[in-house]
């Protein structure tokens, strides 16, 4: 008896921790379940999402602020021959805080890096849009910490969360396919028939 209690117990919690797990992982976008052919396979488990706003517009463009500055090259040019800010911002006609800002060339390589880390999540997610551009922001700007290699561990475990949350990690990008699905066949055969021919098999 004691046995056979430890092992309905071990089965409890076998239980509750794969309730767990499952309730504690994050919802696939529905493009993503779109894509893939789960929302059309299983309409009813989806039914709840039928009034989530649907966002027309693509993800777009890097962000403005990260687009480099038009004069980012000629004023590094000057800067490394030695200009001062002022003479800078007189030579190319532009504001003091431009110029100033300008003078960082780590910050402009990083806004540059970012545009191109923007451009690999557009490429390898097409399926998010305009409304998910604040959140691959983030992903960006983390992302970017990683590769720099000053990102914290608390910082790596948000990255991973939200890349799952876009559905960018390894299994859902396995699952998405953008070629034409072949059409459902809808004749069904009749359970007679198949009755028959099972009694006829074992007649013979």
């Amino acid at each position: 008896m004691a046995r056979e209690g430890c092992c309905s117990a071990s089965l409890a919690l076998k239980s509750r921790e794969k309730v767990s797990e499952m309730a504690g992982r994050p919802a696939k976008p529905t493009n993503l379940l779109a894509m893939t052919g789960q929302l059309a396979r299983n309409p009813k488990r989806y039914a709840s999402r039928k009034g989530e706003p649907r966002p027309d517009g693509p993800l777009g463009d890097a962000p403005d602020r990260w687009q480099p500055h038009p004069e980012a090259f000629k004023a590094a040019a000057l800067y490394a021959e030695g200009k001062s800010t002022n003479e800078v911002a007189a030579l190319l006609a532009i504001s003091w805080e431009i110029a100033r800002d300008l003078r960082d060339v780590s910050q402009n390589a990083d806004k540059e890096r970012l545009c191109q880390l923007w451009d690999e999540v557009n490429v390898m997610a097409p399926w998010l849009t305009s409304a998910d551009r604040w959140v691959v922001e983030s992903i960006c700007e983390l992302k970017l910490r990683e590769r720099k290699g000053t990102i914290k561990p608390g910082e790596r475990a948000e990255l991973g969360r939200l890349c799952g949350k876009c559905g960018m990690n390894p299994s859902d990008r396995t699952r998405v396919s953008t070629l034409p699905k072949a059409p459902r066949q809808t004749e069904r055969t009749d359970p007679r028939e198949v009755y028959m021919q099972r009694k006829k098999a074992r007649a013979g």
